[in-house]
């Protein structure tokens, strides 16, 4: 993985963050004569690097404008940036002001088409309050644009309280608005001892969204035993393609230890 790029505040382009994608596979081959004989193959098809120029847009209302650490993490459906700290603006000195636009520039391997982002700050500084209007990202590989819009606050003392926002990119967001009922059905292994006593819950990822956490009950029966199938139904907005699920319990009971043989949905 090549990299050939500092990671320090005082040089290049500031960033201490570098994605690698590699270049060359080495592997090695037993020969007759009983000696290791290094292969070297150039990597076919390598992922690109893509660069992003990302405007954040803070509210023209009063207070709007925030001190605090800001952090950022872009999805697509190729994966997703890990969170990064927006530190320089390329616009303004003092970034992230009333009715401001700041940009800024990240690098990282092709995520693909984008469909959310997170964002929050850290609520330091004497005035952290912060009205984010919106987010636009550009990918400047392929000249694609996305627009993330939020018009909330994120502060410890306004509106929910919430100092981290989820935003979906518009196109994904309209579609999402669809309901849809989503038949989940869990099969417990048929080892000894493979059924729980837990309560257990499930999280379904999709191309626009997830469906949060949902506890899988039902009135009167007992649920997740040895050699079992579970049928569900899950009222959510459209996620679109599903793209994994996340399948977990509390840990009570007196036999919380649970064997799951698969979910389908």
């Amino acid at each position: 993985f090549p990299c050939e790029r500092w990671l320090a505040k005082s040089e290049d382009d500031g960033e201490i963050i570098r994605e690698l994608v590699p270049s060359d596979i080495f592997t090695e081959k037993l020969m007759k004569d009983g000696t290791l004989k290094q292969i070297e193959e150039e990597v076919e098809d390598p992922l690109e690097v893509h660069t992003y120029k990302i405007s954040v847009f803070t509210g023209d209302i009063y207070g709007a404008g925030t001190d605090a650490n800001v952090f950022l993490n872009i999805y697509g459906d190729l994966g997703d940036t890990g969170e990064r700290k927006l530190s320089k603006s390329e616009t303004n000195f003092n970034k992230f002001e009333r009715g401001q636009e700041d940009t800024f520039t990240i690098q990282a391997v092709d995520l693909g088409i984008l469909y959310k982002i997170k964002i929050r700050h850290d609520n330091s500084m004497i005035s952290p309050d912060w009205f984010l209007e919106k987010v636009e990202i550009l990918d400047e590989t392929t000249e694609e644009s996305f627009v993330f819009l939020c018009e909330r606050w994120l502060s410890k003392k306004k509106e929910d309280k919430k100092i981290e926002r989820t935003l979906y990119e518009q196109v994904h967001k309209a579609r999402s608005l669809v309901p849809v009922k989503y038949e989940t059905i869990v099969v417990t292994g048929f080892e000894k001892g493979a059924g729980t006593d837990a309560n257990v819950f499930i999280t379904i990822f999709g191309l626009n969204g997830d469906s949060g956490k949902r506890a899988l009950k039902q009135k009167f029966r007992n649920l997740f035993e040895r050699g079992k199938t579970n049928r569900f139904y899950l009222e959510t907005l459209d996620m679109g393609e599903l793209k994994k699920v996340r399948i977990e319990h509390d840990n009570s009971g007196l036999a919380p230890g649970w064997l799951v043989e698969r979910v389908e949905i």
